[in-house]
């Protein structure tokens, strides 16, 4: 969509869409904000529901969706998501190491580099598409955030603690990497033969189906991933930003990277898909929705959660935070819109 056209209905009706699943993530989000606020639940709290996403609730969305909905004849070229998000990320980082290097603060390059690719995306996704839709695009999110998750710990001790030691073994072993490539290797090459057990009962258990096709336990625990993590990312903001926006010069740096991260970036993105010669983009609304997403996600609350655990005097990714998710009720769905 040219610029031209923004004040079109067309444009107008898809800003508000956009919008309204914007507004419908962060009245989620605002929950968590609040209870965390209100002391209902701690630090401890917090880091025990994240533990639970990430270690129960997330894996088991991930197999369970890879169980019901991958085949690798319709998804011939999954690959491709992986190299994208790599692609992003390895950009993105690079633009936030150059403007770090600028203003001589570490922090930049995360909070440039890496984006809230899935507590933010995912439930955007299920807001602004159909069920049906949702199931396909979280295939591609599961796929693109495999060099994300595998490369956050590494950068961040890398950057801000200047190790270059890298634990491949606790890389490999994070159960939403672990369980992504577990998938791909059971329902890639070995799809055929594994959906012969389908009617097998431990696969109706764990898988559902059966005669009334009711979801088994994989897909009972893994929806709880999306409320879950919003309400996680409304907390941990509230928790990050606690007695941490009072500096000035912080807010004035912080409104540059939200410049970088929230207007940059995402016109990389539009740019990307507009004038890319790649037929997908033109014809994919699910994939030019779920790559414009990726761009224009605010920084990543996990960011925050790892200097809280190793202990990192922060500095700007407070303040930062709070900004940019602030910011990003208005720019993300201006984004979306674009491409819808």
């Amino acid at each position: 969509m040219p610029f031209s056209d923004l004040v079109s209905p067309q444009w107008s009706a898809a800003f508000v869409a956009a919008a309204i699943a914007t507004a419908k993530v962060f009245a989620v989000g605002m929950a968590g904000f609040y209870v965390v606020r209100r002391g209902w639940i701690g630090a401890e709290g917090l880091g025990a529901i994240s533990a639970l996403v990430a270690n129960l609730t997330l894996p088991c969305l991930i197999f369970y969706r890879f169980a019901a909905q991958f085949d690798p004849q319709e998804f011939p070229h999954w690959w491709h998501w992986a190299l994208m998000g790599t692609a992003l990320q390895v950009a993105a980082t690079g633009l936030g190491s150059l403007v770090a290097r600028r203003h001589k603060n570490p922090e930049t390059t995360l909070l440039i580099g890496y984006q809230n690719a899935g507590f933010f995306v995912l439930p955007m996704l299920q807001a602004l598409l159909p069920p049906e839709q949702f199931g396909r695009a979280a295939l591609m999110l599961f796929v693109f955030v495999i060099f994300f998750n595998a490369s956050l710990w590494p950068v961040g001790h890398w950057v801000l603690h200047h190790q270059r030691r890298i634990d491949a073994r606790a890389i490999l072993f994070s159960p939403p990497t672990f369980v992504t490539l577990i998938a791909l290797v059971v329902y890639g090459p070995f799809h055929d033969v594994a959906h012969r057990f389908d009617a097998s009962v431990p696969a109706q258990i764990l898988l559902g189906g059966g005669a009334n096709g009711s979801p088994g336990a994989l897909q009972l625990v893994g929806d709880l991933t999306v409320p879950l993590a919003t309400l996680v990312l409304g907390g941990a903001i509230a928790r990050t930003v606690a007695g941490g926006v009072s500096n000035v010069a912080g807010k004035r740096f912080s409104l540059e990277i939200a410049f970088w991260k929230l207007i940059f970036l995402p016109l990389c993105g539009w740019l990307l898909l507009r004038f890319w010669p790649n037929p997908l983009f033109e014809t994919d609304r699910v994939l030019r929705l779920f790559l414009m997403l990726e761009f224009a996600a605010p920084p990543a609350i996990n960011i925050a959660v790892f200097c809280q655990q190793h202990n990192y005097p922060m500095r700007l990714i407070p303040t930062t935070s709070l900004l940019c998710y602030a910011l990003s009720i208005a720019t993300v769905p201006f984004w979306v819109a674009l491409i819808l």
